[in-house]
């Protein structure tokens, strides 16, 4: 037998084992969600109104959604810097399909569905380029991405000519607005693509995979796993998950913006790294990024109620992200002395 054939055997053996260990990690994003939540509850006026926990579930989506593609880009040991300007760049081409921008003498023609399909598909695009780049150019994920960010800035920027651009009302700026058993129907997306990667990650050889990449690439390659076919798949996950925040985003706005993602990068790198996913990958689980995401949305929020504008929020959001990854190690070592 190969050695190849040993090594893929005894993988394939132990996956379950890799992530019930994986799962054990406590970030510190569940004890920074409730002290968000108790301390904007007791100073912020309205923080748990019905109205303001919609607001908190509806902007928090978007970002949701990017976390959960970072999160998995992250766990094979890569980075995404061009997740904000997919979103970008995802309102840009749907919106001229719609009729906006160069689309406003021959667009319009094609419904909804199809200029909705076309931006999500332009994402998943860019989002397979960085797979190639990565996998088989060898480039690092930093630098691929930030060349796909600036590159998608800029052709968004192109595209709507620095401009804002709208359409006729149609059903598409109701998606991020609709409401279904009073919670905002953006936020059912975020779970049902919550359940999809979950179920990814826990019960298919692709989630183990995942989990590989980013502890032990090489092994993993000689266990027989087509990892550049795999890295590229997690790319393209990553793509089509910031083209559904990015239709999310351009729905609320209701236009094509083409600066409507600068920021998201880093908000969405923060959710998964607070939520416990390592920066040098193989550790963590997906599902605490949907935890962080609404945890940075309440920080946000509770400060804007507070009177405290953009520039506060930044800082709010720099210090729980310095916090978290603080406490994150800290986790770490109480566990790795208990493991010892």
């Amino acid at each position: 037998m190969s050695t190849k054939s040993v090594l893929g055997k005894d993988f394939r053996n132990n996956e379950s084992k890799v992530r019930f260990k994986i799962n054990l990690t406590f970030p510190s994003v569940v004890p920074l969600f409730f002290i968000v939540l108790i301390l904007f509850a007791c100073s912020a006026p309205d923080f748990l109104s019905i109205m303001n926990v919609r607001n908190i579930l509806q902007h928090s989506s978007p970002l949701a959604i990017l976390a959960l593609g970072m999160s998995l880009v992250m766990l094979t040991n890569g980075i995404d810097l061009s997740a904000g300007s997919l979103v970008s760049i995802v309102g840009i081409v749907t919106t001229i399909l719609l009729g906006g921008g160069y689309g406003r003498d021959w667009g319009g023609n094609y419904g909804v569905l199809f200029p909705v399909i076309v931006g999500v598909l332009a994402a998943c695009c860019l989002g397979v380029f960085n797979g190639i780049i990565i996998s088989i150019i060898k480039l690092p994920p930093f630098i691929v991405t930030l060349g796909t960010m600036a590159i998608t800035a800029s052709l968004a920027l192109v595209l709507c000519g620095g401009y804002t651009q709208y359409w006729h009302k149609n059903w598409l700026n109701e998606i991020a607005l609709t409401y279904l058993l009073g919670i905002p129907v953006s936020f059912f997306i975020v779970i049902i693509l919550f359940v999809i990667i979950t179920f990814l990650v826990h019960c298919t050889s692709f989630g183990a995979y995942v989990y590989g990449m980013g502890s032990n690439e090489e092994a993993l390659r000689l266990c027989g796993v087509k990892v550049n076919l795999h890295k590229t798949i997690v790319y393209l996950l990553n793509g089509f998950l910031a083209g559904v925040a990015g239709i999310i985003v351009t729905s609320r706005i209701a236009s094509g913006n083409p600066i409507i993602g600068v920021g998201y990068e880093f908000e969405a790198i923060a959710a998964a790294a607070i939520g416990g996913i390592s920066f040098i990958g193989g550790v963590g689980h997906p599902g605490f990024a949907l935890l962080a995401a609404l945890t940075i949305t309440m920080l946000t929020n509770g400060l804007s109620l507070l009177g405290f504008g953009t520039p506060y929020q930044y800082c709010g959001m720099g210090a729980i992200f310095v916090v978290g990854m603080s406490l994150n190690r800290l986790l770490d070592r109480v566990m790795s002395k208990k493991v010892s």
